[in-house]
Formats: structure tokens, C-alpha cells, sequence
């Protein structure tokens, strides 16, 4: 991956005193892959694991309306990443989210949508920072209230798959 990864045994959110999204968190079990800046991984390396270059320079820089977009850089290796996370999952569903400490205030959970619909919103800056959203497969159906799969992907960006 040209981005650092982290996994954990468990959906826990490094955030600390409170994650935006422990109560969705809370529902879940499996793994949860959280993503940095390509210098995280390096051996040496001993500051903070964020996100932060990994986000595309117009979601950095925006002030207001701020939105979720990976660089250009690193936009197939998340696709793929999404994608077998979807396909490793025994329910087929992953729960993205960012955290951002220096994003919006009021989070936004966007609900159930297909991957597909979560790159078409990514690529029309409609994805939301400090926001989680349970992406499904296409052709799968959205909009239903059953416990799921997690991945999220951190600024803290995070994924977290349920077992």
C-alpha cells in the first residue's frame, strides 16, 4: 500500500477522551484497518498516525463545506482496499469514517450506500468529513437496519470489518 495501515483485533477508535462514532462502533465486531500518511509506517518514525497527506489538497484547504477525497496518489490503492474489505467480509459491509480532530464539529452518519454510490459521492465532494457511512456492495440492498461489517478509514480515517 503507498499508505500506512494499522489493524486492530477489535472496532476501538483511537480518539481519545470521546471518538465521534463509539455508538456505532459499540455494534460491532471484527477487524478495524486505520489509515496514515505513507511516513507512519516508517520504522523510525515515533509522532501521531493521521491521514492527512492522504487527503486530496482541495479537502485539506477547504475552510467551509469541507469534504472527504483521497489524493490522486492513493485513490486506487483505497479502492482496492474497500473492495477487499467488502469481499473479505462475512457480511459484506464496511463501515468507513473519518475522525478528524480539526474537521466539522457535528458528525454526519450517511447511512447505508453501494460502493459504487460512495465513489460517485467522493468524486462530487459529497462525502462529508467527521462523517460514517456503511458501504455494501453494488446490487446488494442498502437502507436496512441490521447490525454490519465495519471498516473505517482515519484522519483518523478507519475500516472496520465485522467477524
Amino acid at each position: 500500500m503507498p499508505f500506512a495501515v494499522v489493524a486492530d483485533t477489535a472496532p476501538v477508535s483511537h480518539r481519545r477522551p470521546r471518538p465521534l462514532f463509539q455508538r456505532e462502533l459499540s455494534q460491532l465486531a471484527g477487524c478495524m484497518y486505520h489509515i496514515g500518511n505513507p511516513t507512519c509506517c516508517d520504522p523510525e518514525y515515533a509522532g501521531a498516525f493521521f491521514a492527512y497527506e492522504v487527503l486530496s489538497p482541495e479537502s485539506r484547504e477547504r475552510q467551509r463545506g469541507r469534504f472527504f477525497e483521497v489524493a490522486p496518489a492513493y485513490r486506487e490503492a483505497f479502492r482496492r482496499m474497500v473492495r477487499a474489505l467488502l469481499g473479505a467480509s462475512p457480511v459484506h459491509s464496511v463501515l468507513f469514517y473519518t475522525d478528524w480532530q480539526f474537521g466539522p464539529v457535528r458528525p454526519t452518519r450517511g447511512g447505508v450506500i453501494s460502493e459504487s454510490s460512495f465513489w460517485e459521492r467522493h468524486d462530487q465532494h459529497e462525502l462529508r468529513l467527521n462523517a460514517c457511512y456503511t458501504i455494501r456492495p453494488n446490487g446488494q440492498q442498502t437502507g436496512c437496519r441490521q447490525r454490519r461489517d465495519r471498516a473505517s478509514v482515519h484522519n483518523q480515517t478507519s475500516l472496520a470489518r465485522r467477524a
